[in-house]
Formats: C-alpha cells, sequence, structure tokens
C-alpha cells in the first residue's frame, strides 16, 4: 500500500506541473493568436489608410491639372512652387506645381550658373561632387540628364533635397538655356546670382540669364501629398504635359512615387 500510495503520489506531482504548463501554453497560444488577429486587423485598416490616402494623390493630380489652366487667374494654382492646400471629404490634399521653364535645366543653362546657384545651398563638399557630374555629362560624348533623378547618385540626400525643386531636365529651348523670371520659385529668385527685387530690364535679365516671362506654359511638375483623417500619408509627382488634343487634355511624362524628398526652407518658401 505504501509503495502505491507513493507512486500515485509522484503521479500527482508529475500531473500537477504539466497540467499547469498545458494551461500556461494554452493561455500562451490563445494571447498570440488574439494578438496575430489583432495585428492582422491592424495591418488591414493601415493599408486601407493607405489606399485611401493614395486614391487622395490621384485625386489630387486631376484637380492639379485643372487649377493649373483654370480660366479666372484668381484661381489659377500659382507654378512657382508654392504649397496650397485643398479641404476633401476623404482628407487633406497638398499640391504644389512648378513650371519647368522657371527651373534650372541640368542640359540646357550654363554649369557656371547652376554652381553659382548651388554654392549658395550646397557645402563645399557637395558643390564639388555637383561640378564633377555636371562636367562629366557635358564633356564630349557624355549622356544628357534624361531625368532630375539622376543627380541623387552623386550628392548626399540633404544636398539633393536642397537642390532638386530648383531642376529640371524639360526646360523650353530658350536662348543659352535662359530660365523663365514669371515662373521661378521663389527660393530660386532668392538665391539667383544678381538678380535685385523688382528688375525688369529685358537687356538686363538676360545678361543675367534670365527672360521676363519665356513661352506659354505647357510642361508642368505637380507634387500631390494626401492625408486622410487618420492619419495615413500618400505623396507623387508627375511631369505633366498639358495640352489639348483631341480628348485627352493632358499626359504624364514622369511619374514618381513617393515625392522626392525636399528641404524644409523650401518648403516654407
Amino acid at each position: 500500500m505504501t509503495a502505491r500510495a507513493d507512486q500515485h503520489s509522484r503521479q500527482r506531482g508529475i500531473a500537477l506541473p504539466m497540467a499547469l504548463w498545458v494551461s500556461m501554453a494554452l493561455a500562451l497560444l490563445a494571447a498570440g493568436i488574439a494578438a496575430t488577429a489583432g495585428q492582422a486587423t491592424r495591418r488591414q485598416a493601415g493599408a486601407d489608410q493607405l489606399a485611401q490616402a493614395r486614391a487622395l494623390v490621384d485625386t489630387g493630380i486631376s484637380l492639379g491639372v485643372m487649377l493649373a489652366v483654370h480660366p479666372d487667374p484668381a484661381r489659377q494654382l500659382a507654378a512657382d512652387g508654392r504649397p496650397v492646400m485643398l479641404a476633401e471629404p476623404e482628407g487633406e490634399v497638398t499640391l504644389r506645381l512648378w513650371d519647368e521653364a522657371g527651373r534650372m535645366d541640368l542640359n540646357r543653362t550654363p554649369q557656371a550658373r547652376i554652381l553659382a546657384v548651388a554654392a549658395r545651398l550646397l557645402p563645399a563638399d557637395q558643390l564639388g561632387a555637383l561640378t564633377t557630374a555636371l562636367a562629366q555629362r557635358r564633356s564630349s560624348g557624355g549622356e544628357p540628364w534624361n531625368s532630375t533623378l539622376e543627380l541623387g547618385a552623386f550628392l548626399s540626400p540633404d544636398a539633393f533635397a536642397r537642390l532638386y525643386p530648383l531642376l529640371t531636365v524639360h526646360g523650353p529651348v530658350m536662348a543659352e538655356g535662359a530660365v523663365s523670371l514669371r515662373a521661378m520659385p521663389p527660393v530660386l529668385r532668392a538665391r539667383w546670382p544678381g538678380l535685385v527685387r523688382g528688375m525688369q530690364d529685358p537687356g538686363v535679365l538676360a545678361g543675367l540669364g534670365l527672360t521676363p516671362s519665356g513661352p506659354p506654359s505647357t510642361l508642368f511638375t505637380l507634387r500631390v501629398t494626401a492625408r486622410t483623417p487618420q492619419g495615413a500619408v500618400a505623396s507623387a509627382e508627375a511631369l505633366v504635359w498639358i495640352t489639348i488634343q483631341g480628348a485627352q487634355a493632358f499626359h504624364i511624362l514622369e511619374w514618381r512615387e513617393p515625392a522626392p524628398a525636399i528641404a524644409a526652407d523650401d518648403e516654407a518658401s
């Protein structure tokens, strides 16, 4: 009897920790399943919000194109990069429009002018990297720039973010790569060597590599940032050629998603 009692006692001593271990394992498993389900729900909710933000970006592109050529000048979207926020039922949309005629063309604007502006924005080492990149592309047999994004391979992210909003590879063909004063972003006006506020004389402007107006605007970069009420954010940039030809009012020549980062001081300009 004693032996059986001892054996029974040992079995109970083993069974109790085992039962506790199984209960603990089941509780952990249940908690894990609940956590996984919660994460999946949150991921799905996040995906839904992101999809809503991306749909808002598409809405912003359509709105931006319409406002770029709005017949009422008071309602036209300024094509100098200044941000404009619009409230939509699904969230907020911030639009920024740049006229390509108002930016320095990596292929046409004289290298010295690009570097003179860049010298007011970049540290010495990055200015040297830019000088090398421009010289390589403009040397005999060098490949032209096909996108401003290519410059990101030569500069630091911060330097690229500062210079990127001032550049294009789609500037209209104007004498000696001139830039349109009318369409220049404020941050570029403030850093253009020799330019004085209120200067309008065509001869003086020509000496500075500028033209008072330039050709009619048809090529724009439109930047859209969308935010839902829940905080989901999406952004994109479209290089847009606006032309009323046939049934299509505009063509997207280049799509950048998400929109490349730009410097904080440009955001405030």
